[in-house]
C-alpha cells in the first residue's frame, strides 16, 4: 500500500516507484472514461460545483442534481421551471472534471475524491501529455450510458486523440460504469472502434451489473460512498436516473450467484426475488422493488409548506434501461481491439439483502436486512467484471476495493505494461 492520506500515494513515492522520464511523443494517445459519480458536475450557468461538494452538500445535492426523468427526450430535465440545469466540467480536455473530484477540500475518504488524480500522475511522469497523448470524457451519470451527449462526446474525445497523433489508433482507459458507456458506443458505432480504437483497459468495471449495493439503492438508498448525502436523497436521485437502472444486474446473464432480495414475512413463507433467464417476473428483483416503493414519496427543495410528490419506480427509466441492457448485453467488439481487465478482489460484496418479519412490501424501504457477500470490489463481484461477454487478452486481480483499485500499485504497473506493448 501508499503512505498517504487514505492510502493515496504521494508524489515521492510515486516517483520512486514510477520514475519520471523526458515528454515522449511516441506513446500511444489515451482517453480516460469515468464511471457514475466519476465527473465533477456544475451549474451550467454559474458554473458553481454541485457534485462532489462538502460544504452544504445536502442543500446543493437536492437543490441542483434531483431531476425529473423526461421519457421524450429520455434526459434528466430539471424537477420545476427554477431549479438549476446542471453539466460535466469539459475543461482541460476533459481532464479536469475527472481528475479530483474536489481539490478545494482534504475530505476524510479522499481516495474517493482523488478518483483519476493518481492514474493521470503517473501517466504525465512517463510521457503523456494533456491535450496531446492524453484526454478524459466527463459526462452526466445521472444520464443513460446511451445518452447520444455523452456517446457524441466519447467519440469526439477518440476521433481528437487519434487526430492529435498522426492517425495513431487510441487506448480506452476505462472506471466502473465508464466501461458500460463504451460498451454502448462499441454496439452502436462498431465502425469507430475498427479505425481508431487499439486497446480498452477496463478498470472494475460491472460488465454484468453491479451486486445487491444497486438493490439497495432503490429500497433505502445508497450514497455511492459520499459520507455527507444522506441515503434517502440519493435514492430519491436514482429513481429518476437511468443510469442506475443500467447498473442493476443482466437478466439475461446466466449468473452462478445473482444478486438478490429475500424477504421472509410474518407468515413464515420465504420469497427470493432474483434474476436469469429462468426467472419467474413475480419473482424478479424488480418485481419486489416496484412494488416496495408504490408508497415512496419525496419532498421538493425550496417549498414552504413542504411539497410532497408520490416518487414511485419510474417505469419510463426501467423501460430505457431494458432496452440499453440489451444493446449491451454482446457487443461485437471488433477483433483488432483487445480488452483487458482489471478486477478488484478481497472485499466483501453485498451479493444478497436478508429481511424477515416483513408484512407488506413497503416495509422493504425501511426494514434491517442482513448481508450475503461474496468476493469482489465491494461493488462489483468478481463474476459481473470477469465477463464482459467478449475476448479478453490479458486480466490482472488487485486486492483493493472499487475506488482504491485506480491508485493501486498493481494497477498502475499493468496499465503501463499495457500501453507500452509489454504484454
Amino acid at each position: 500500500g501508499w503512505g498517504g492520506p487514505a492510502g493515496v500515494p504521494t508524489k515521492a513515492e510515486l516517483h520512486a516507484t514510477f520514475p519520471p522520464i523526458p515528454v515522449n511523443f511516441s506513446v500511444t494517445p489515451i482517453v480516460l472514461v469515468p464511471g457514475i459519480g466519476g465527473s465533477v458536475l456544475t451549474d451550467v450557468q454559474s458554473g458553481l460545483q454541485v457534485w462532489i461538494r462538502l460544504y452544504a452538500a445536502q442543500y446543493y445535492f437536492k437543490r441542483y442534481m434531483w431531476g425529473r426523468y423526461n421519457h421524450t427526450t429520455q434526459t434528466i430535465d430539471p424537477r420545476t421551471a427554477q431549479s438549476p440545469r446542471v453539466g460535466p466540467v469539459t475543461t482541460g480536455y476533459g481532464l479536469d472534471g475527472i481528475r479530483n473530484l474536489d481539490p478545494t477540500v482534504h475530505w476524510p475518504i479522499y481516495n474517493f475524491v482523488s478518483y483519476f488524480d493518481t492514474i493521470i500522475s503517473v501517466l504525465e511522469s512517463q510521457g503523456w501529455q494533456q491535450g496531446k497523448t492524453l484526454f478524459g470524457v466527463p459526462w452526466d451519470w445521472r444520464q443513460s450510458m446511451c445518452w447520444p451527449p455523452t456517446l457524441q462526446a466519447l467519440e469526439t474525445q477518440i476521433r481528437r486523440a487519434q487526430a492529435e497523433n498522426g492517425g495513431r489508433k487510441v487506448t480506452l482507459v476505462t472506471h466502473s460504469m465508464g466501461a458500460l458507456v463504451v460498451r454502448c458506443l462499441v454496439a452502436k458505432n462498431t465502425a469507430l472502434f475498427e479505425t481508431s480504437v487499439e486497446r480498452w483497459v477496463a478498470i472494475a468495471a460491472p460488465h454484468q451489473g453491479a451486486g445487491a449495493k444497486i438493490l439497495l439503492e432503490f429500497l433505502q438508498g445508497y450514497n455511492l460512498g459520499n459520507i455527507v448525502i444522506d441515503a434517502e436523497d440519493a435514492k430519491v436521485l436514482s429513481i429518476e436516473s437511468p443510469a442506475v437502472y443500467e447498473l442493476l444486474p443482466q437478466e439475461n446473464f446466466a449468473w452462478v450467484q445473482a444478486p438478490y432480495i429475500s424477504v421472509e414475512w410474518m407468515n413464515g413463507s420465504t420469497q427470493v426475488f432474483s434474476e436469469g433467464p429462468e426467472v419467474h417476473p413475480e419473482d424478479s428483483y424488480i418485481f419486489a422493488i416496484r412494488e416496495a416503493l408504490r408508497s415512496h414519496t419525496m419532498t421538493l427543495p425550496d417549498t414552504k409548506p413542504p411539497q410532497i410528490e408520490a416518487q414511485p419506480l419510474n417505469e419510463d427509466c426501467w423501460k430505457l434501461s431494458q432496452k440499453t441492457r440489451d444493446l449491451t448485453a454482446n457487443p461485437a467488439l471488433p477483433a483488432s481491439v483487445t480488452l483487458y481487465s482489471v478486477y478488484g478482489v478481497g472485499q466483501e460484496t453485498w451479493i444478497g439483502l436478508n429481511f424477515t418479519g416483513i408484512r407488506q412490501f413497503s416495509d422493504l424501504q425501511t426494514s434491517k436486512y442482513t448481508l450475503i457477500s461474496a468476493d469482489g470490489d465491494g461493488t462489483v463481484p468478481i463474476e459481473s467484471a470477469r465477463r464482459p461477454s467478449m475476448p479478453v487478452k490479458n486480466e490482472q486481480k488487485v486486492k483493493a476495493d472499487h475506488m482504491s483499485i485506480l491508485m493501486a500499485k498493481d494497477t498502475l504497473t499493468f496499465l503501463l505494461d499495457v500501453v507500452h506493448k509489454r504484454m
